[in-house]
């Protein structure tokens, strides 16, 4: 028999497989608790504002420019470009114009000085945006990322749903060959971008065309370069001058709007480079610049510390009311870049054998490319590695693919590190406000376990394989967190939350 002070000891530090085994009776205290952030409920929060010691000085400085890199007379646009995540433009106003418009522009361009990690999109676009996305919603024009050595260009349609699709026009392998063909010493770049609704079967195609005096087939490539590296300088800019993207089946019906043509900064903290366009055609005009047209302008002449910048997480209770009712919620914004952090309610251990189930408001306002976020039960002990590495996490991913946008999607992690998440799910459109509910039943599938989301009037159900509740995996906390692993912003809200909870007992 065990002394009476041994058994208390063996249950404070039994593995967390043991209270997936325990008998449903034994957890019967589990109850549905609710949180209508009426006031700040005194969650936990591990890292969730961060403040840095010294914030970047932006100098945005663009507009129209007496100077002719890109054209043969003076007067063009143009000027320093700071990739911030605040939205700064200069623009020509074109009514309301969508993707079942035809659309047409050309003109030139000169690339004049980069810096690291810049970026500029040209084209047309929507005007308001949120901010802190990157890439501009409702957009459809030239991407470009600059280094010291030069740019990187590519042609991009995001819809208004934030689901995107384009093509590279100069060589790129993610993470392998990245090169900047593109010149930062005024070389003069001529382009031609048309959009044909009714190409594609009426699914619509936009075709891009690029060409440099100063540029020669053959001149990336290098005898010590990989295959693959040479195979993909063969496929792009200088080798090829003309591209063609066919839109995905329903893109046409996202909603997407364009206000604008004209110049905007990529939207995230980064460099600044210096660019100039000229000669331009768009929409049945011409501009020329001869003289200052009087362009819509905003934030292009700015001078101010930025704040929102890498890894500076800034979530929680809020007292604004952007996911509906009264003011009050939870949220804000979530770097996939930085250090883990959380903000989350103290419960008592929950398990894999319990019944867990989850419903509220939610709404994105920014879900930028390669930025995730995760909502739901997970383990508080490790400070340092977010669940999804650590293990313990039973819930909603919210993140996907650039060209999909952010998938609302069940996922979960075990004690022992294995991971599953649904291949797809409903998709999050910005701005939009979903009720939405996740159920895990811990007897479906023969006793396997399922996990079912709904968001709106769409639903996807996980099933977990044989084998992985036992597992075990112990919950400690409901909230949210990041996964630490590099990228961008999600910014996002949450009210009106219903979850399972075992209440904490008190301290003998």
């Amino acid at each position: 028999m065990v002394p009476r002070c041994h058994a208390l000891l063996l249950a404070t530090f039994l593995p967390a497989v043991f209270f997936s085994a325990l008998p449903m009776e034994e957890r019967s205290e589990a109850e549905m608790k609710s949180e209508s952030f009426d006031r700040d409920p005194g969650w936990e929060g591990h890292r969730n504002h961060i403040v840095l010691k010294e914030y970047p000085t932006i100098v945005q400085d663009f507009g129209f420019s007496k100077t002719h890199f890109a054209g043969k007379a003076p007067g063009e646009m143009g000027g320093q470009v700071w990739r911030a995540s605040e939205p700064a433009y200069y623009a020509a106003k074109i009514g309301h114009k969508t993707l079942d418009d035809k659309l047409s522009a050309s003109g030139t361009f000169a690339l004049t000085k980069s810096t690291s990690e810049s970026g500029i999109f040209f084209g047309f676009f929507r005007a308001e945006q949120p901010g802190g996305g990157g890439r501009p919603v409702s957009s459809l024009g030239l991407d470009m990322d600059g280094e010291p050595g030069g740019a990187r260009l590519a042609v991009r349609l995001i819809t208004g749903k934030n689901q995107s699709c384009g093509t590279f026009i100069t060589p790129f392998l993610p993470g392998k060959f990245r090169p900047t063909p593109i010149r930062n010493d005024g070389t003069r770049y001529r382009w031609k971008l048309d959009y044909d609704p009714q190409a594609a079967d009426g699914r619509g195609r936009f075709t891009f065309t690029l060409q440099s005096d100063a540029h020669k087939p053959g001149e990336l490539e290098r005898a010590d370069w990989p295959e693959n590296y040479k195979q993909e300088a063969r496929r792009r800019f200088p080798n090829v001058t003309t591209f063609s993207v066919d839109l995905p089946e329903g893109f046409k019906r996202q909603g997407t709007v364009f206000d604008h043509f004209g110049l905007m900064n990529m939207m995230k903290a980064g460099g600044r480079l210096s660019i100039y366009l000229d000669d331009l055609q768009y929409d049945g005009r011409t501009e020329e610049f001869a003289q200052e047209p009087n362009w819509d302008a905003s934030g292009n002449h700015r001078t101010y510390k930025a704040t929102d910048v890498a890894g500076a997480h800034n979530f929680g209770f809020s007292n604004t009311n952007y996911a509906g009712g009264k003011p009050g919620e939870l949220g804000g914004t979530f770097w996939r870049s930085g250090t883990y952090a959380y903000y989350a309610d103290r419960i008592g251990p929950l398990s894999l054998a319990n019944r867990l189930q989850a419903s509220g408001k939610v709404v994105l306002k920014v879900g930028a490319p390669d930025s995730d976020m995760y909502l739901g039960w997970f383990n508080s002990a490790n400070k340092e590695k977010p669940p999804t590495q650590a293990g313990h996490f039973l819930g909603v991913h919210i993140g996907g693919p650039t060209r999909i946008g952010h998938y609302f999607q069940p996922s979960f992690v075990t004690a022992k590190g294995t991971r599953g998440q649904a291949a797809a799910g409903p998709v999050l459109t910005p701005g939009t406000v979903y009720n939405w509910s996740l159920v895990y039943d811990p007897n479906a599938e023969r006793g396997n376990g399922a996990i079912t989301v709904t968001l709106g009037e769409e639903s996807v159900t996980l099933a977990l394989k044989k084998g992985i509740k036992g597992q075990g995996a112990r919950f400690d906390r409901f909230g949210v967190f990041t996964p630490a692993i590099g990228g961008q912003i999600v910014r996002i809200y949450l009210d009106d939350l219903k979850y399972t909870a075992l209440p904490l007992r008190p301290e003998p």
